[in-house]
């Protein structure tokens, strides 16, 4: 588990939310809370910008899954 602050996971969502588009945004505000919180968890622990947007990448793909 990660020491990311509440207040923290909740600006990384607003900013997923802000900067998706189109179908991937909506399956993204769809998803519950706690699953958007573990997205935003998963893509805010990278370390280097290249490892996140890749993280972004692979949600994208994810969530465009049938």
């Amino acid at each position: 588990m990660s020491d990311l602050s509440d207040a923290t996971l909740n600006q990384v969502i607003l900013e997923l939310k802000e900067g998706l588009d189109g179908p991937v945004k909506d399956r993204f505000t769809k998803l519950p809370p706690s699953h958007q919180c573990e997205w935003a968890r998963y893509i805010s622990e990278a370390k280097k910008d290249e490892t996140k947007l890749r993280r972004i990448e692979k949600m994208k793909l994810d969530l465009l899954k049938p």
